[in-house]
């Protein structure tokens, strides 16, 4: 391998012509992965690279030719304040492929995770790419959740349901809505930490630790999606008896996508569950995005494949899979 791996601190940090080759590199692998990816821009692939904050911990290595080109990119992700495993996924350009680039950025993303105490590691690998699966196996990797990009587009949603679902959300009783853009209100902040962590309850990796969150980090995180140049809504579902926020659906509309619409984290306690809760907050940010965001033609969502309560309901919604990602497990000595 005539390549050399060395460490980035942030995509940012790139020279202009490598930023475009860092664009590129990336667009080509899920132009791959998923015929109806859209290319992003420079701008927006750069933006996207700044949706991070503490504890979230990202790592990230480049390949370069002889020429100084770069051919290849890497990235190591986990949490810094639970023990457990962390996620890696590599990229490396058409015209380099078959020379080892992978397995070498790939060998070097494991010695990171082990020299940050990192406990096991998990590749993200599209499931139709079966020589880096094979790659994999060899190399003491088994075969873990599979996790489905599914997309729907706004032409295909159908209106009626949608108002349909919010109308017996309304007529259930004991229950309402909070909805806010991002910042959160102050008076709901520490109410939206703690109903964040019904998260906790959907499938997760081998290796994969709960999260525990903090206003501290909503905050951060907050302010990395800002500048990544994406807006935030965010519907909450209360138990009025309690006054405690059970449930909640979240959409993020990137502005440098402005075609594009991104479907965030939604889960409701399991106590509360079986009421439609999850469709009615769902449905109340899909019909404000038909109202509001005209210009969106597409919304994405990630789902363990194994989130059977979830799938139902995006399938009733006319969502469908174009992409699947194997994840590959490999616990660290």
């Amino acid at each position: 391998m005539d390549v050399t791996v060395e460490p980035l601190t942030h995509p940012d940090a790139l020279s202009a012509e490598d930023q475009r080759a860092y664009a590129a590199v990336l667009n080509a692998a899920w132009s791959a992965w998923n015929p109806d990816h859209v290319p992003w821009t420079v701008a927006a692939a750069l933006a996207r690279a700044r949706v991070h904050a503490p504890p979230s911990v990202v790592r990230y290595l480049v390949a370069r030719d002889p020429d100084g080109s770069l051919v290849g990119v890497g990235q190591l992700h986990w949490r810094d304040d639970a023990p457990g495993g962390c996620v890696a996924r590599i990229f490396v350009a058409p015209s380099h492929r078959g020379r080892g680039i992978a397995r070498a950025v790939g060998a070097r993303l494991v010695e990171v995770g082990r020299r940050a105490g990192r406990t096991g590691v998990t590749a993200e690998v599209a499931d139709r790419d079966a020589g880096l699966a094979r790659v994999l196996e060899r190399h003491g990797f088994r075969r873990d959740l599979p996790i489905e990009l599914n997309a729907v587009s706004m032409t295909e949603i159908d209106g009626d349901l949608l108002r349909r679902w919010a109308a017996r959300g309304e007529a259930t009783p004991g229950y309402s809505l909070v909805a806010y853009d991002a910042p959160a209100p102050e008076g709901l902040i520490e109410a939206l930490v703690a109903v964040r962590h019904v998260m906790n309850t959907a499938p997760l990796r081998e290796g994969e630790p709960e999260e525990h969150y903090t206003v501290g980090e909503l905050r951060a995180f907050e302010a990395a999606v800002a500048a990544a140049e994406q807006d935030w809504w965010a519907v909450a579902a209360r138990h009025d008896a309690t006054g405690e926020l059970v449930g909640l659906s979240e959409l993020y509309l990137p502005r440098l996508e402005p075609h594009l619409a991104l479907q965030g984290d939604t889960g409701v306690h399991p106590d509360h569950r079986g009421r439609g809760l999850g469709a009615w907050m769902k449905a109340v940010n899909h019909l404000r995005l038909a109202t509001e965001r005209p210009e969106v033609r597409v919304v994405h969502t990630w789902n363990a494949a194994t989130n059977a309560p979830m799938l139902r309901i995006n399938r009733d919604l006319g969502y469908r899979t174009v992409l699947t990602l194997r994840s590959w497990y490999r616990p660290l000595g």
